[in-house]
């Protein structure tokens, strides 16, 4: 009898020792990467396995303060706390930068001959500091022509970003002043076969039969009267 009295009172106590029992925190990570540019969760549920009854209750607190005039925290590594109670969970964040960056370039430039490109157009945005190149070590500045050549944005990340565009190097000028001239000239035969003017000065004719001289003549007979008398 006694037997049965205490394996009842067992069987009684045993859902009251259960609910006694205080949940602890399940993690389900234990380390989190977060793209540079993103904010780091603060919601419970992102890093517990939790019922939400019980992670209403979970305090979440992460060492990681914002950049200057931005909603997120600079790249680096941060520790995340969960508490409950006197219980601590933590997990370990990392905030990295995996996006290469954004050319904004044309696809085509034309420049004068024996110029450069102004590498001033060639732009790209991103969140890190980010350098632009210009790989143009097949072109031929001094050489009328179409040319390819790379444009390259990487940023202090190393994510790096590649883009071929066509550099157009136009004639030299003087040739083509050249060349125009003598295209008009093809175009216009009559200006090549013009002729000196003939000069209005007379010549003497060669056979001996220069007209008497006036004068003379006059004088001749004056002296023929004067003879006479």
């Amino acid at each position: 009898m006694k037997r049965k009295i205490v394996v009842s009172l067992m069987i009684l106590m045993f859902p009251m020792l259960v609910g006694c029992q205080k949940e602890t925190m399940t993690l389900k990570i234990d380390s989190v990467t977060v793209e540079y540019g993103s904010s780091i969760s603060v919601k419970a549920e992102d890093y517990l396995k939790n019922e939400k009854d019980f992670l209403d209750k979970i305090e979440v607190a992460v060492n990681a303060e914002n950049e200057k005039d931005k909603e997120y925290p600079p790249k680096g590594e941060y520790e995340l706390l969960l508490k409950h109670d006197d219980n601590i969970e933590k997990v370990k964040v990392i905030v990295k930068d995996t996006i290469a960056p954004k050319l904004e370039v044309k696809d085509k430039y034309t420049i004068e001959y024996n110029s450069k490109l102004d590498q001033k157009e060639l732009k790209a945005t991103d969140l890190s500091k980010t350098t632009v190149t210009l790989d143009d070590s097949k072109v031929n500045y001094k050489k009328a022509g179409t040319y390819k050549a790379t444009v390259i944005a990487k940023d202090e990340s190393n994510n790096e970003t590649k883009k071929e565009i066509e550099i157009v190097v136009k004639e030299e000028k003087k040739k083509e002043q050249a060349t125009t001239e003598k295209k008009n000239n093809s175009s216009n035969p009559q200006n090549s076969n013009k002729k000196p003017n003939s000069s209005n000065t007379q010549k003497p004719s060669s056979g001996g039969n220069t007209p008497p001289n006036t004068t003379q003549l006059s004088a001749k007979a004056s002296r023929e009267a004067f003879d006479l008398i």
